[in-house]
């Protein structure tokens, strides 16, 4: 996972953090915010996400150097 990939979930968990705190969601809606945004959290953090590995996919570009190898 690339830096900019981890930055932007951590972003999004802040803002969705935030809109469960400060507005007024709550309910199934407001749980569904905070598991999100503790998914994204943990991801953002350890540089793992499973849905990445369990389809084998990858954010990183590969250099031509090591596709001629």
């Amino acid at each position: 996972m690339t830096d900019f990939n981890r930055i932007t979930r951590f972003i999004v968990t802040l803002l969705l953090s935030s809109i469960f705190f400060i507005g007024n969601v709550g309910g199934v809606i407001g749980i569904a915010l905070i598991v999100i945004s503790a998914i994204f959290a943990f991801e953002s953090i350890t540089s793992f996400c499973p849905f990445y590995k369990s389809n084998n996919l990858s954010t990183y570009k590969i250099s031509e150097d090591y596709l001629e190898e």
